[in-house]
């Protein structure tokens, strides 16, 4: 199955009339000759003068002030933007977290208590009691991608060896199958350490031997939020798309058919009645996200009709 001209057409049209300035900068990018500069420039307006991103950008918590969580966020597009170790963005965002790390509890805190301040999910309150915010459970997310950053961008850190033996302690202690977002948290710190093969290896079969547990095959539970094939292997190059590539297939398919007919995808959750005029503004840029993402997939697996 591919998506028709008529869906292509839909989906570039919501992009370029309803999703943020960055998601239309990026697909102008990735598919209309649009420049890395303009889409950095937008990701730039995310960026707080200490470095870390913040001001929405995970349209689920809509804090300005900076945070490990939505530096992360900011620092995946860098990387998929393939922004070197020296760029300004990068500098600053690496310079960030290095404040920001709590050296007696080993950790990075993904959100401020100010969170609780400001429209946000009910997973990302902050719980003063215990210290995080409800997504924060385990180690692994999200400090495993953070890690990750390390090796990609500040190798030369002196912290970096423990930090990455602490990552692959914490990894043997997560409960099995691996939780959906810690998988995707390791997943990206495999994709960045390119420099310790020991350590590639030992979380490329971990990951491995949890992968077809972690991953929903069902079709018919893919509109639910479940992690789906597509987002352990959104393109053929993904280190699990040989493990998945049945399954990414299918969802292709099934995506395309329930895209909208407005041209977006739309998220699979909701806040669940909280902050409803601020949920609509944060669901219209999740479709925004969600369509772009999707049509660079499609592209990937040559499953669009040009």
């Amino acid at each position: 199955m591919m998506l028709t001209k008529t869906g292509w057409d839909a989906a570039r049209s919501f992009l370029i009339s309803y999703a943020r300035p960055l998601e239309q900068k990026l697909f102008t990018y990735h598919f209309e000759n649009g420049t890395k500069e303009d889409a950095v420039e937008e990701l730039t307006s995310f960026q707080n003068d200490d470095g870390g991103f913040g001001n929405s950008i995970e349209p689920d918590f809509r804090l300005g002030e900076s945070s490990p969580m939505a530096t992360t966020v900011g620092l995946q597009i860098a990387k998929d933007l393939q922004l070197t170790k020296d760029h300004p963005m990068v500098v600053k965002a690496m310079s960030y977290l290095e404040a920001a790390y709590d050296d007696q509890m080993e950790i990075w805190h993904a959100v401020p208590p100010t969170v609780n301040d400001v429209p946000h999910a009910p997973w990302w309150h902050f719980d003063r009691a215990k210290g995080f915010c409800g997504v924060q459970t385990t180690w692994a997310n999200p400090n495993a991608e953070i890690v990750g950053y390390y090796h990609l961008y500040q190798q030369e850190n002196p912290n970096l060896k423990k930090w990455t033996h602490k990552a692959l302690i914490e990894l043997t202690k997560l409960p099995h199958p691996i939780e959906k977002h810690d998988f995707l948290c390791y997943s990206r710190l495999l994709e960045s350490i390119t420099d310790n093969e020991n350590a590639q290896h030992d979380i490329h079969l971990s990951l491995s031997r949890s992968l077809h547990e972690t991953v929903c095959k069902d079709p018919a539970r893919w509109n639910e939020y479940v992690a789906k094939p597509l987002e352990f292997a959104p393109c053929p190059s993904s280190p699990f798309h040989d493990y998945l590539k049945k399954e990414a297939e299918l969802q292709l398919d099934a995506e395309i058919n329930c895209q909208h007919e407005e041209g977006y995808w739309q998220p699979a959750w909701s806040w669940f009645g909280q902050y409803k005029e601020t949920w609509k503004k944060a669901e219209n840029e999740w479709r925004g996200i969600l369509t772009l993402s999707m049509l660079r997939s499609l592209d990937a697996y040559g499953k669009i009709d040009k």
